[in-house]
Parts: structure tokens; C-alpha cells; sequence
């Protein structure tokens, strides 16, 4: 018991010689005593153990918080530190860690910040030899091989830097994590050659060589090595084929660079024997759009799988979506075929007429006059949508809900837009309405009947249609903002210039899509035009007759309004109204030399590119003189270099140079 009580006293005695404070004689009077027991009765030497035990805790105490405040001190500093760094005070940064790293030196997170104003100060020796020296207190550190190895590597000596991390390697060489370290570092000095050889070192000597693949891989697509970073993800999926989709997204970080695609495929047909990779190949066929090729092997797959035609309807939609409409109705009928009690039955076949449909579309739009900005429907070859048609009845007759009332809206926008039979087209709408208020097409099917009825002239009951669009919670916002645009031109066509102002202001504003722009645009008209409301009038009612696709009678009313030079913005707005109407009746001629004037007017000329481009096109398609739109196409690059047709007419003229050397 004495030897303790003497250990405690010595133990006080030294932190009180530590201290320096005032007040501790007294304890040492009472540490003599309790060395001297026969002096003290037992009840005072407990008593005065006590307070010894107390007095150790509260020292204990102080010397704790003496260490915390120090450490936040530091931090404190290091915090500091870190803010001259960046904001380019790169010495005070310096001398504030040097001071910190020798107060702390086994603080690695101070040590490298202190290195890496080493570095940006370009002082190499200097954390050469501040490594160094960490190199003999810590030999068995890897990052710190890693760390002078960059330098000396940033410094030039490439020689030294080598050797520098081939040391790193050496202290363990069966540890994957040394060489994961020394092949970052040279990853981050660029130095890729020198990091694939410690890579495949690795690599060899690996248990598990799989993750050495991913970051070979890496590397391989950063130096345009595409065949070997290929090589490297098939291997590394066949030992870990649940990585599939983690290895599609790495590759498609690549793909789309030269050569790249076709080296992959390369690399995945040596290896197509594995189910796996045959996954990846299908998926490399469609990024490279062989399709067709995709569907072999998605057949292939299927027989091994099955799975009630999973895999056949999702390539199938995949085909359809990016407008492979050929194979995606194969497709379809292959699933159709092979799995009639498959629960895809009623969406294949709804994807199969509609592929079928796609396909006339094509044809359609190929011979039909899509370049003019307005036009009627032409209605020749429309007979050819009938088995669409038939293919849509079959399926809305034994399919129930959401299905069937897709299948008619489907019918009702042929009947309206093929055969421009506005009463059978509004009938198939209505059949949705009456079907369910809660179906995702009750909105589309009002706003198309709105149309219809406004080409009818019914303008107040298109409004009430319109509102069942904006009253139904299942209706999307695009519809909807649609539905706002047709509202607003409605109200203006009835002169209601307040009132569609309104509407167009909750109207979403993405200038991305030309929705948006073409609501921007009758609000200017509106603003500009207002002041002169009779005029305006006259305008709005062009306006309307254009949408009924009454030409003649929109004609005469644009005409006369562009000749009155009054009018300022609405006069030039009103000229190229004129010529729109000019066009859809093949009045070319008349078109050509009001475009000529419009795109050579300077003054409040918001359509001299477009004027411009529109002129372009009635040469090229309306009057078939190919040199001269070739010649205008280039006059409009040169003049319009910031024009939203500038991608349109880049790849016109590229048409048009390929269509007349090819006749040559």
C-alpha cells in the first residue's frame, strides 16, 4: 500500500512540476503525510486517499483538454492552411503545414497536403527529401512509394520513379493492394504504359485476377486500345457474369468512337460459346444497329430461358422505339407464334399493328409533300390503312380497358389524318370518352375532337372539350400544354386578346420544342398587334381560315395585310403567312419573290432565316432546281451561322451535293 502512495505522489509530484500553478503546496503537505501512516489514524488515511483519487481526476481532466485544444489548434491550422491553398497563397499554405506536420508528424492527411504544396510550387526536392525521411520512420508504407515515385516522375525523371514504385511493389508482391496503389499513381501521372505492366503483373499473380480486368479495361478505353479493353471485359464477365449490366455501361462509355464498336464485336463473337457473353454481343449488334443480327442471338437466348417471351417482347420494343420497324414487327410475330397463352399476347399484337402502321408511314411521308409548312391532307393511298385498321378492331374486340381504347384512338387519328374523314374520326374518340373519364387517352381523345370541331367551325364547344382535357387527372402535361396552345389560338381567333395572353402564360416555357416557341410567337403578335385591334381582327381571322385549311380565302386577307406598311412587325408576320398559304396551293412562282423581299428586309425581320430556308426549299422541291437550292442552302450557311435550321440545311445540302454526283 505504501509502494502505491508513493508511486501516486511521485506520479503528482511530477505533474505539479509540470504545471507550474499556484495552490499545490497544500497537496504536497498532504502527500507527506499519508508516506508517514503512523502519524495519520486509518479513517484520516482513507479520507486523504480520497482526496487524492479526486485530485488525480480532475488532473487527468486538465491534461485531456490540454491535448484537444491542442489538436484543434491544428486542425484549426490545417483548416487555414487549406484555404490559402486554394485561393493560390501557396507559401503561407506551406509554411503552415511544415509547422503542423512537425507538431504531428504521424498525421498522414497533414503530411500529403504539405506534399502537394511541394509540388505546385515545383519545389521536387523538397518532397523528395520530406518523403524520404517518411520512408525511414514508416518503410513498409506503399502510398508513400506511390507518392515520391509521382514525384519524381513530375520532375523528369521518369528512370527514378520507376525504380521508386517498383520498390513499393517489392515490399509485398502477392498483394493485390500494392499493386492497386503504385498502378494509381501512375495512372494519375498519365503514365498508362507503366501502369498496364504493374496491372498484369498483378494480374498473374492473382487469385482472383477479375478485378485487375476492370481496371486494365479503364485504361485500355482511355488510350484507344478498344480490342484490348474489350478482351478484358469479356474475360471478366465470363468469371462474373451477374456484372453484365455494370459492363454494358462501362463499355458504352466507349462505343461510339471510332472503330471501337466493330473491334468489340470482334473481341465477343471468339467468346459467343458463353450464354453471357452472347447477351453482351446482342447488345453490342444493337448499338452497332444490326438489328437483325440481334434477333438471332435474342432467339437463341430465348430457347435456353424461355420465360414466357420475355426477352423476344422487350427486344421487340426496344426495335420499335428506335424506328427498327422491320425487325421489331419480326419480332412481335416470333413471340406471337411461339407463345399464344403468353400474358404479351395483347401487347404484341397491339406492337405489331403498330409497327405495320409505322412502316406505311414511312412510304406515306416519303412521296408526300412534308417540306411545305402547311398543307392539305392528301388522301391518295389512304386505302392502304384499312388493315392497319382491321389489325386494331381485332385486337379493341376482345381486349378490355386501357388497351382498347389505345387501339381506338389509334383508328380515330388514321380516319383523321389518312383519310381526313372528320366524323368516323370523331366517333372512335368519343368511344374512349363514354369508355372511362379515368383513361390516360379520355385527354388525348378530347383534344382531338377540339381540333376536329374547330376545323368545323364549332369554336365554343371545342372550348368545353378542351376543358375535359385540362379537368382529367390522367392526362399528361404535354397534352395538356397542347391543349393550353389550342385554347389560346382559339380565343384569338374570337378576337379574345386578353384571354389568350392568359392561357399562354401557364403554358410550360421549354424553348426546346416548338410548342413553346410557336405560343411565344402569337404572344408577341398579340402584344405588338393590339394597339391596332381591327387589324389584329383581320389577322386572327387568316389565322383561323388557314387552320380550316381554307388557302384561298386566308390568301387574300394575309395579302392585303402585307401591303400595308403600316403595320410594322404584324406586315412582316402577315408576308410570310402569305407565302405559307401561297405554297400549300403550288403557287410557286408568286411564293419565290415575296420570300426574296422578306429575306432581304433588315428592318423588324424575325423571319429573314427562316424566309431564307423556306426559300431554299421551295427550289429544291417545289420548282426541282436543284442548283439553285444547292447555291441558296450555301448563301444561308454564310449569312445565318446561328440559325436553328442551320442542322436542317447542313444536311440538305449534303443530300443534294450526293444526289448530283451521283448522276454524273
Amino acid at each position: 500500500m505504501l509502494k502505491n502512495m508513493k508511486s501516486i505522489y511521485l506520479f503528482l509530484k511530477g505533474l505539479m512540476t509540470l504545471s507550474h500553478r499556484e495552490g499545490f503546496s497544500q497537496s504536497n503537505l498532504l502527500f507527506s503525510r499519508l508516506l508517514n501512516p503512523t502519524k495519520t489514524s486509518r479513517v484520516h488515511n482513507n479520507y486523504n486517499i480520497n482526496i487524492i483519487n479526486n485530485f488525480v481526476f480532475v488532473l487527468l481532466l486538465l491534461f485531456s483538454s490540454t491535448i484537444i485544444f491542442a489538436q484543434t489548434n491544428l486542425n484549426n491550422k490545417y483548416r487555414l492552411g487549406k484555404s490559402y491553398e486554394q485561393s493560390g497563397k501557396l507559401e503561407k499554405a506551406k509554411k503552415l503545414f511544415e509547422e503542423i506536420t512537425f507538431a504531428q508528424p504521424t498525421n498522414s492527411q497533414f503530411a500529403n497536403s504539405l506534399n502537394d504544396v511541394y509540388l505546385k510550387l515545383k519545389e521536387y526536392d523538397s518532397s523528395i527529401n520530406f518523403l524520404s525521411e517518411r520512408l525511414k520512420q514508416i518503410p513498409n508504407d506503399v502510398s508513400l512509394y506511390g507518392l515520391l515515385g509521382s514525384t519524381y516522375y513530375i520532375s523528369g525523371n521518369i528512370e527514378k520513379a520507376v525504380e521508386t514504385w517498383d520498390k513499393g511493389i517489392s515490399i509485398n508482391n502477392s498483394s493485390q493492394i500494392n499493386y492497386t496503389i503504385i498502378s494509381n499513381a501512375a495512372i494519375q501521372n498519365r503514365a498508362f504504359q507503366i501502369a498496364i505492366k504493374y496491372l498484369n503483373e498483378g494480374k498473374s499473380k492473382a487469385s482472383n485476377p477479375t478485378q485487375y480486368s476492370y481496371q486494365l479495361a479503364q485504361i485500355y478505353s482511355h488510350t484507344m486500345a478498344y480490342k484490348k479493353a474489350a478482351s478484358e471485359y469479356v474475360e471478366a464477365l465470363i468469371h462474373q457474369p451477374s456484372q453484365l449490366s455494370y459492363i454494358k455501361r462501362r463499355m458504352d462509355t466507349y462505343l461510339s468512337a471510332v472503330g471501337a464498336i466493330d473491334e468489340s464485336i470482334a473481341i465477343a463473337e471468339e467468346k459467343s460459346d458463353n450464354n453471357t457473353i452472347k447477351e453482351l454481343l446482342a447488345f453490342l449488334y444493337v448499338r452497332n444497329n444490326d438489328y437483325n443480327k440481334a434477333f438471332e442471338i435474342e432467339k437463341e437466348l430465348d430457347k435456353l430461358k424461355g420465360d414466357d417471351g420475355v426477352r423476344i417482347y422487350n427486344f421487340a420494343t426496344l426495335a420499335y422505339r428506335s424506328v427498327e420497324y422491320e425487325v421489331a414487327s419480326q419480332a412481335y410475330s416470333f413471340l406471337i407464334d411461339n407463345y399464344p397463352n403468353s400474358r404479351f399476347i395483347p401487347n404484341c399484337k397491339l406492337g405489331y399493328a403498330r409497327t405495320l402502321e409505322a412502316k406505311l408511314d414511312e412510304e406515306w411521308n416519303a412521296i408526300r409533300n412534308n417540306w411545305k409548312p402547311i398543307s392539305e391532307i392528301d388522301t391518295s393511298g389512304a386505302y392502304k390503312y384499312y388493315q392497319i385498321i382491321d389489325a386494331y378492331k381485332s385486337i379493341a374486340e376482345f381486349m378490355n380497358s386501357e388497351l382498347a381504347n389505345e387501339t381506338l384512338f389509334l383508328i380515330g387519328k388514321i380516319y383523321l389524318n389518312r383519310f381526313n374523314n372528320l366524323k368516323t374520326a370523331e366517333k372512335y374518340f368519343e368511344q374512349i370518352i363514354i369508355n372511362s373519364s379515368l383513361s390516360t387517352h379520355y385527354g388525348k381523345a378530347n383534344l382531338e375532337i377540339a381540333k376536329i370541331l374547330l376545323k368545323q367551325n364549332n369554336l365554343e364547344l371545342a372550348k368545353a372539350n378542351l376543358q375535359n382535357v385540362f379537368s382529367s387527372s390522367q392526362t399528361d402535361a404535354k397534352t395538356k400544354d397542347e391543349a393550353k396552345f389550342l385554347l389560346a389560338q382559339i380565343n384569338f381567333f374570337q378576337s379574345n386578346f386578353a384571354g389568350a395572353l392568359l392561357t399562354i402564360s401557364n403554358i410550360n416555357k421549354d424553348l426546346s420544342n416548338d410548342l413553346s416557341n410557336d405560343a411565344i410567337q402569337l404572344a408577341m403578335v398579340i402584344n405588338v398587334g393590339k394597339r391596332d385591334s381591327v387589324n389584329l381582327e383581320k389577322f386572327a381571322n387568316a389565322e383561323l381560315l388557314t387552320a380550316q385549311l381554307n388557302f384561298s380565302e386566308a390568301e387574300k386577307v394575309f395579302k392585303k395585310l402585307s401591303e400595308n406598311k403600316n403595320l410594322f412587325l404584324i406586315n412582316n408576320i402577315a408576308r410570310f403567312k402569305y407565302c405559307e398559304v401561297l405554297i400549300a396551293q403550288n403557287k410557286f412562282p408568286t411564293a419565290i419573290e415575296v420570300l426574296k423581299g422578306l429575306s432581304e428586309t433588315k428592318e423588324l425581320n424575325i423571319f429573314a432565316d427562316k424566309s431564307f430556308y423556306l426559300l431554299a426549299q421551295v427550289y429544291e422541291f417545289g420548282i426541282v432546281d436543284r442548283e439553285l437550292a444547292t447555291s441558296t442552302y450555301e448563301k444561308f450557311l454564310e449569312l445565318f451561322p446561328n440559325s436553328l435550321f442551320i442542322e436542317k440545311t447542313q444536311e440538305n445540302l449534303k443530300r443534294l451535293k450526293n444526289n448530283i454526283s451521283d448522276n454524273l
